[in-house]
């Protein structure tokens, strides 16, 4: 079982099987048992070793060893470890239902991601111009890449139809205020870098769909 499919929270305890099978232990070896149970729910076999169980259910070793007697016929001692089968068996029950709940949200995750990038991804580049004030604009080179710089009043360094994708999504208003201050990066990926983590957090929330249509990333700004 991998480290991300142990549980660490909670643990199933069936009180009537429980009761079923500890009814003729007194308090301290019930109490010593759930100790070692919770502890291989958490860790799994556990070692044969009396100084170690000993430590776990927090006894004198010399008490251990005679609480021991009591316990070690719940347990299958073999290969210098104590297995549980009941424990075993829930823990893969565990596990199973964990993976089809992540398999399921992730499913979920993507059909919305997909959903929205589709419903706001518009049919034609002509579309984009309807919806957003258009501008012309030149190249310059920098040390790393070719950038368009637009001759409107923006101060957006990225190429003419990123401006225009969230601006058709957006609106011009928005575009100003959160896209046009960000920094522009061609390589080695396509990214946006937002003046302050506000401005990111609304370039991840609100434009996602449109950083998922150009294939842009939204990167930190550099201290």
């Amino acid at each position: 079982m991998s480290k991300e499919d142990k549980p660490d929270a909670w643990m199933p305890i069936y009180i009537g099987d429980w009761e079923g099978d500890t009814g003729h232990l007194d308090c301290e070896q019930d109490g010593a048992y759930g100790r070692l149970v919770r502890h291989y729910w958490r860790t799994g076999p556990l070692p044969d070793d009396d100084a170690t169980l000993s430590r776990i259910v927090r006894m004198p070793l010399n008490r251990w060893k005679k609480v021991r007697v009591a316990l070690s016929p719940f347990f299958r001692i073999e290969g210098g470890l104590w297995n549980h089968k009941r424990v075993d068996a829930e823990l893969v029950k565990w596990a199973d239902r964990k993976r089809k709940a992540v398999e399921k949200a992730k499913a979920a995750a993507e059909k919305r991601w997909n959903n929205d990038a589709s419903s706001n991804a518009t049919s034609t580049p002509q579309a984009l111009l309807e919806q957003c004030p258009s501008s012309s604009s030149r190249k310059v080179r920098t040390p790393n890449s070719v950038l368009t710089l637009s001759d409107d009043d923006s101060n957006f360094l990225g190429p003419k139809e990123v401006r225009d994708a969230f601006c058709a999504k957006l609106g011009d208003e928005w575009v100003r205020s959160y896209l046009d201050p960000c920094g522009w990066q061609d390589v080695p990926e396509r990214a946006l870098i937002p003046v302050t983590k506000y401005a990111g957090a609304k370039l991840v929330r609100e434009g996602r769909s449109v950083l998922a249509q150009l294939g842009l990333m939204v990167l930190e700004r550099a201290a």
